[in-house]
């Protein structure tokens, strides 16, 4: 390499732990690319480590050009296929909501509460697309649910996430179980900077639910499942008065807020985005950076509120009952 060509080049030392690519002139004419984290660089030697394990070494005057590889952001809901994602999601919703007690069909996840949440009482279908991967045959599969759920007083409920479980949902349908509530899972990152000021609003986070949080939405017989995962409450009081609550549960990066809430009165005053703000700042001290949640398809105006927030789709679910329980 030319005096010139070298005063070209970028440091290469600088890049030494990054992954790079570099193009090497061959000796016969032409050029070659290797890939892979640089491990050293100087005096004559330079090493990179590609991806089957392998050193290769290279020498300053083979390179042609280089540059670093910079890795793409890890945005909320990016990145793995799309199933994979879903599950990811689902299980983060599974984990930061315990039920009380699992009983499993195969990769059927059977949760059995005491009746005052769908998500805590429902059967989530885990395995492979297109039913889950229930150990029996669908019909049987189907039935022992129903035999279960009867005999805990429960209504036979499918948590259903859509498009991997489209065929599961649409044979339930067919078979008389029918839709109950169907819900948007919506994603967000977690902004690095939010702003929590507000002259007339007062923010409270708390690790537990205190009675005045419980009181807001009548929460009491929720309280048991909310504490058996770590999570933050948040509560916007105005006047010494509780006005709006939420929850916010992590795992790794992930974090999934629940049970927020807005005071009808205080609706259309910023309340909701600033709930939202407090409980993602809440989140990202406990090292989440990205949030997600889920909405009732006909809640239009929570919806439109986290749009406006940045919030976007990422998949839908249909909660499935036996609409006939004595069957």
């Amino acid at each position: 390499m030319s005096p010139s060509s070298q005063k070209s080049q970028p440091n290469l030392a600088a890049a030494i732990g990054a992954r790079v690519t570099v193009r090497l002139h061959e000796a016969t004419g032409g050029f070659r690319d290797i890939v892979g984290i640089l491990q050293r660089c100087g005096d004559g030697v330079n090493e990179l480590l590609n991806s089957k394990g392998q050193t290769i070494s290279f020498s300053e005057d083979e390179i042609a050009i280089w540059r670093e590889i910079k890795a793409l952001p890890d945005r909320a809901g990016t990145g793995a296929p799309l199933s994979l994602r879903i599950q990811e999601l689902e299980h983060l919703s599974d984990l930061t909501w315990p039920a009380d007690e699992i009983e499993e069909i195969g990769k059927w996840r059977l949760r059995i509460s005491d009746g005052f949440t769908m998500r805590a009482n429902s059967v989530l279908p885990t395995g492979a697309a297109p039913f889950g991967e229930p150990n029996l045959d669908i019909e049987k599969a189907v039935d022992e649910v129903v035999k279960i759920y009867q005999q805990k007083g429960l209504t036979p409920t499918f948590t259903l996430p859509l498009p991997l479980y489209e065929e599961l949902d649409n044979f339930l349908g067919d078979i008389g179980w029918g839709v109950k509530v169907g819900a948007e899972y919506l994603v967000n990152d977690i902004p690095d900077n939010l702003d929590l000021e507000s002259a007339d609003f007062k923010i409270v986070i708390s690790t537990e639910p205190t009675l005045e949080w419980l009181e807001v939405q009548s929460d009491h017989q929720l309280e048991r499942i909310m504490r058996n995962y770590p999570a933050r409450y948040a509560q916007i009081k105005f006047q010494n008065k509780t006005i709006a609550i939420g929850r916010i549960a992590t795992f790794g990066k992930w974090s999934l807020a629940t049970r927020v809430f807005v005071n009808p009165e205080f609706r259309g005053k910023g309340i909701g985005a600033l709930l939202m703000r407090a409980l993602m700042a809440a989140a990202s001290e406990q090292g989440a950076t990205k949030i997600g949640l889920q909405v009732d398809s006909e809640n239009g105006a929570g919806l439109a509120l986290y749009k406006s927030m940045g919030f976007r789709f990422h998949h839908f679910y249909n909660y499935r009952v036996l609409s006939d329980v004595s069957k």
